[in-house]
């Protein structure tokens, strides 16, 4: 059982002690006279406190067949494992089913209708910009959802009445790493599962660590000692010319796979925290890369990327076919994986070192949850988008993890408890100016750029004007 369900399920069991604790008798306690004596002794028994943000919600409410419109935008992607929200009907598939499952379970206890409209970030602005309440909620990707903010085609989440973001149906490292000046303008729970899909893993062929004799990987993780460099050890050791011809080719084998520099550049600076782009103490994002920590740590994923033949841009085929220990990919990678004749493991992205607090796992670009402002009737919306977050986190969530993942891909128990960990950390990118600056460092990281203090030093001022402008704007709320 996927751990949030069992935590709801004792949270719920703990209140029905705590009132049964407090209910009947007389008091709070029982008075237990022992045989043969004039003395009572009192007995207290412990009260027992639910944690509120695992108790599920409690609406009274019939709305008489109110429809609550959905807006797809992601319907038409093919990065994720379903762009279903409400399938048609049950087909015997546990992923299908949960969602139809979450969806008639909210319908039933509200007495509302839930209907999804499938569309294109086009059809979000322009209905929008009629000023039409086509959707009580809708999704864009993080690459294109701050203009839309910045266009003022949002409502704010801290506005959305019936909603409580504490509880952990709502993903809490979002609500931290996008909200902005007090604000936050899309965000992620339980009721879509885009940002799992997208989030980037590290996969290992179980064979390779096998014969070369590298330990438990699953135990580094557990104690810490999973980092950047660790995972830079282990796959230089899988490095070899299999044709034994001294060039280095798609015929040989690696320590790393990915898509491109990008994409392992922002997996290993994220899993060492050390984004482009952080938050500060104040809630506000600000530069990180202009840190001496961050060009530190730019140079080893540089040293990564570069030394000994670890790292070959190549695909999930090529690690499939043995040609590398590792490979950085998003989660709905595990797909094609079924077919692998090895058996593979999934872990975290490393960290940087073993004291780094935790680990850190990039979802740069998920289609995330959108208000648009042309939603008339917010207490309708947010009473029924909360449920529905709560219906998937019973439902949705258990069928992604131990149907899609778990159960038919990750082969072991223990990368069902690393898929629980990835699910607990994963980390946004804010593109609050968009990604022309970002793109610019792991260009330079492409090639080959260890100078990266003197590049970053003449792109700081105007980037952080630009950036200040945008923070201006949403001033004050």
């Amino acid at each position: 059982m996927h751990k949030r369900i069992a935590s709801i399920l004792l949270a719920l069991l703990m209140a029905l002690t705590a009132l049964t604790a407090c209910g009947g008798g007389s008091g709070s306690g029982s008075d237990v006279t022992a045989a043969g004596s004039d003395v009572a002794e009192t007995v207290t028994e412990p009260v027992v406190t639910a944690d509120p943000t695992r108790i599920p919600p409690d609406f009274k409410v019939n709305f008489d067949g109110q429809v609550y419109k959905i807006f797809n935008g992601y319907s038409k992607e093919t990065k994720y494992i379903s762009r279903d929200i409400y399938p048609e009907e049950i087909t015997g598939e546990s992923l299908n089913d949960s969602m139809i499952e979450r969806c008639t379970a909210t319908e039933e206890k509200l007495g509302c209708v839930i209907e999804v409209t499938d569309g294109d970030l086009g059809r979000i602005k322009s209905n929008v910009a009629a000023g039409d309440d086509f959707a009580h909620v809708t999704y864009v990707d993080l690459s294109n959802i701050m203009n839309m903010v910045v266009s003022g085609y949002c409502l704010d989440f801290y506005d959305m009445p019936n909603i409580e973001l504490s509880k952990v149906w709502w993903d809490r490292n979002a609500e931290a790493k996008l909200s902005f000046q007090g604000q936050l303008y899309y965000t992620f729970n339980d009721s879509i599962f885009t940002h799992m899909d997208n989030c980037r893993a590290v996969y290992f062929n179980k064979q390779l660590v096998n014969d070369l004799g590298l330990g438990n990987l699953y135990e580094k993780v557990e104690d810490g000692t999973w980092t950047m460099a660790e995972m830079f050890r282990c796959g230089v050791a899988a490095v070899a010319d299999l044709d034994g011809n001294g060039v280095w080719n798609n015929q040989d084998r690696y320590g790393t796979l990915m898509w491109g520099v990008t994409g392992i550049g922002e997996m290993l600076l994220t899993g060492c925290d050390s984004e482009i782009m952080l938050q500060g103490d104040d809630g506000n994002p600000y530069f990180y890369c202009f840190t001496e920590r961050f060009a530190e740590i730019y140079e080893k994923v540089l040293d990564f990327i570069k030394k000994d033949h670890n790292y070959f841009t190549s695909d999930v085929n090529a690690f499939m076919n043995g040609k590398s220990l590792f490979f950085g990919a998003a989660l709905n990678s595990t797909g094609p994986m079924r077919a692998m004749e090895t058996d593979f493991g999934i872990l975290p992205a490393p960290k940087y070192t073993e004291d780094q607090e935790k680990y850190w796992n990039v979802s740069p670009n998920a289609h995330a949850m959108m208000l648009p402002v042309t939603i008339t009737d917010t207490e309708f919306a947010g009473t029924v988008m909360e449920e529905l977050a709560y219906q998937s986190s019973i439902s949705l969530l258990p069928a992604y993890f131990d149907i899609m993942l778990k159960g038919k891909s990750a082969r072991d128990e223990e990368s069902e408890a690393m898929l629980d960990l990835i699910h607990d950390s994963i980390s946004y990118i804010i593109k609050i100016i968009g990604v022309k600056f970002s793109d610019s460092i792991y260009s330079e990281m492409s090639k080959g750029n260890y100078a990266i203090s003197s590049f970053l030093a003449s792109k700081q001022e105007s980037v952080e004007l630009e950036l200040q402008n945008v923070l201006d704007q949403f001033a004050g709320g």
